[in-house]
């Protein structure tokens, strides 16, 4: 019979602590339902997202070395953070090289648009000039043609 007690007395523990620990769940459970702040302040405005962020899980007092709180009140280790911020910056002045390097191209270029722009109205001038000229010759050709039609018309009419 002594045993047969034991088992019970056992059974009895095991439902106090079942309940007990379901008790504080349930406890958690509606502290997770319940507002942190009311969803307007005094003045009218609603908090901001950040004050409606839990606090951490965790005692700033008690972070390891070279961990700190990163977004989303992560704990994130600052080696990680530091060499991430180091590759950025290596990719930030990459990219500034080959933006300057860009930019240099691009102003040379521009001024060699610019020459060959100053090039093709030279030889538009150029162009408009010959084209006067010709024009003036085909005038005075077709002056001396016509003075040599006269002339052989009025030629043989003459001893």
């Amino acid at each position: 019979m002594g045993m047969g007690m034991t088992p019970t007395n056992t059974k009895q523990e095991q439902d106090e602590e079942n309940s007990a620990t379901a008790s504080q769940l349930s406890e958690r459970r509606k502290a997770l339902f319940q507002p942190l702040e009311p969803t307007k302040n005094v003045n009218g405005w609603r908090p901001s997202a950040e004050s409606l962020l839990p606090p951490p899980d965790f005692d700033a007092t008690t972070y390891p070395k070279g961990w700190l709180i990163g977004k989303k009140r992560k704990l994130v280790n600052v080696d990680v953070v530091e060499s991430m911020r180091r590759i950025a910056v290596q990719e930030i002045n990459r990219k500034d090289t080959e933006i300057d390097g860009l930019n240099e191209q691009l102003d040379e270029d521009a001024r060699c648009l610019e020459h060959i722009q100053l090039q093709l109205l030279q030889e538009k001038s150029k162009r408009s000039e010959v084209e006067r000229e010709n024009a003036m010759l085909q005038e005075q050709v077709s002056v001396l043609m016509n003075m040599l039609e006269e002339a052989g018309e009025e030629g043989p009419d003459q001893p």
